[in-house]
């Protein structure tokens, strides 16, 4: 792992957070874990669930690398090992023994059998454009040989992440097109139950290849949309530990004591996004008008408070922040209204209705939707029409691209998530959103292993997407558990939705 372990040094971002791996006292077995979560998964098909669903993912499939907050480098999880020297060849050679719960073995094939999955478009795998300009085969049962077109010094986090999960292939041709409900991994823990927009039941995998573990006999993820609901879950004990991404939440539960409070600060975060290849929001005026008419300091008062108000992409101390490279633009109605009545004079209309698919059951995103809306409405002439929608359902009009505008997100512990995201042709860019000069610096921050040369190119990107805008985003976002002092042993995970944690080291005090 050497040259893994050199190259997560320089991509370690700016998600830096606290790992209670080490515990306290004698690891003990036995009884079931209950967590929250805010929202339901679209489906458990590994290769989705990899990018999408940690919470589900991980236990059930585990992941082949994981990413060390504590020491900021990866480390082996399903996987031994995973090596370069040249940024282009890899080399991911698994453990040996490891089988699936089903009994099949967990080999190379299994690997290239999910990864071709993946690569197949006709499997809508969220990972898909990773793939691109990458092969890879099985050389032998413990070895896949990974060949890219051009270096790539950041492809360690899509094993964290995009391709880390690798189902049963037996199991994935059995299920056929139900694979989505009927995951079958070598990880931790196997499913028992799955009572959508309730809970997901999950037991101990008996034939787990990390010795003595999990310690849990079961492992309960429950959906709870509301923030409130949730902390008081926890303090009910109904609960365990609770997913939240509130400051003021994590505030109130140190304060009362009882507590561990783990925190995450993550890149990105929740905003109003565009589909550039919409046919009305395209046009860069309309879209620029709506960003003018933003006000992401009333949003935080009213929903947030204590938050401040977000004018640039990364946070104000981020090293890959320049200031000079671009902002998002302030709030002015006035030039707002003028460029959206310049839009109406370009297209010949006497008025613009825009369609923003939102949040439905989760209280504070509800609120947050409303008060876009409000703000959208400012601008005479332009009607802005909530679709608020379940998770799910959400999830999947994004990555279809079947939307005008929609609360999205980029909420990450890595850098490398903005090339997924933002560059022309990454595996998440749901809007079309396309900056030469965002290209050209995501570029190098894959082809260069040099931290100087890595974070100005960030710079760039930063200060480019800032400027544009194709996410608006109105919180600097840390992802938090809020965890029962009985439980111990959490070792946290920055997930694309927050915080998480690999639950097979924890235990019950």
């Amino acid at each position: 792992m050497a040259a893994v372990l050199a190259v997560s040094l320089v991509v370690a971002g700016c998600g830096a957070g606290d790992d209670g791996g080490s515990g306290s006292g004698e690891p003990r077995r036995g009884g079931t874990l209950s967590y929250a979560v805010n929202v339901e998964a679209a489906s458990l098909d590994p290769a989705s669930c990899g990018v999408q669903s940690f919470d589900r993912c991980a236990p059930i499939f585990g992941t082949l690398l994981r990413y060390d907050l504590d020491k900021k480098e990866f480390v082996g999880q399903m996987a031994e090992s995973f090596s370069t020297t040249d940024g282009v060849s890899w080399t991911l050679k698994l453990r040996s023994g490891v089988k699936f719960s089903d009994g099949t073995p967990f080999d190379a094939d299994a690997v290239v059998f999910n990864w071709d999955r993946v690569k197949d478009p006709a499997t809508l795998s969220p990972a898909l454009r990773v793939t691109q300009g990458m092969t890879w085969k099985a050389t032998d049962p413990r070895t896949v040989t990974v060949t890219l077109d051009k270096p790539n010094y950041q492809l360690p986090w899509a094993l964290v992440r995009g391709l880390s999960a690798i189902g049963s292939p037996t199991a994935i041709q059995k299920a056929g097109a139900d694979v989505g409900n009927a995951p079958v991994g070598a990880g931790p823990f196997v499913l028992k139950k799955w009572t959508r927009n309730s809970q997901l039941e999950l037991t101990r995998n008996p034939d787990y290849f990390e010795t003595g573990l999990p310690y849990l006999d079961g492992l309960v993820v429950k959906v709870i949309g509301a923030d409130d609901q949730r902390l008081n879950a926890l303090r009910s004990g109904e609960i365990d530990v609770d997913w939240s991404l509130l400051t003021k939440d994590a505030r109130a539960i140190e304060a009362e004591g009882g507590y561990d409070v783990y925190r995450v600060p993550l890149v990105g975060g929740t905003g109003l996004q565009f589909n550039e290849n919409d046919a009305v929001v395209k046009d860069e005026g309309l879209r620029k008008a709506m960003l003018l008419a933003f006000d992401s300091a009333q949003i935080n008062n009213a929903v947030y408070p204590g938050d401040a108000p977000v004018d640039a992409f990364l946070r104000p101390d981020a090293a890959e922040r320049d200031d000079a490279m671009g902002r998002f633009p302030d709030k002015n109605l006035a030039e707002a209204q003028r460029l959206f009545d310049d839009y109406l004079a370009r297209t010949g209309k006497s008025g613009e209705t825009v369609t923003f698919t939102c949040y439905a059951g989760v209280p504070a995103l509800e609120q947050v939707a409303q008060l876009i809306q409000s703000q959208m409405q400012q601008i005479n002439g332009l009607t802005f029409k909530l679709n608020p929608v379940d998770g799910a359902t959400l999830s999947q009009a994004s990555s279809k691209r079947e939307f005008q505008t929609i609360m999205g997100a980029t909420l990450s512990q890595e850098m490398d998530r903005l090339y997924d995201v933002f560059h022309s042709e990454g595996a998440l860019n749901v809007m079309s959103y396309a900056n030469p000069k965002v290209d050209e610096a995501l570029a190098v921050t894959r082809s260069s292993n040099d931290r100087n040369e890595v974070t100005t190119a960030y710079k760039t990107v930063v200060g480019e997407i800032s400027k544009d805008g194709p996410l608006r985003t109105w919180r600097y976002q840390t992802g938090h558990l809020y965890v029962k002092k009985k439980v111990k042993g959490i070792v946290v995970a920055g997930t694309n939705s927050g915080a998480s944690a690999y639950f097979q080291y924890a235990w019950l005090g």
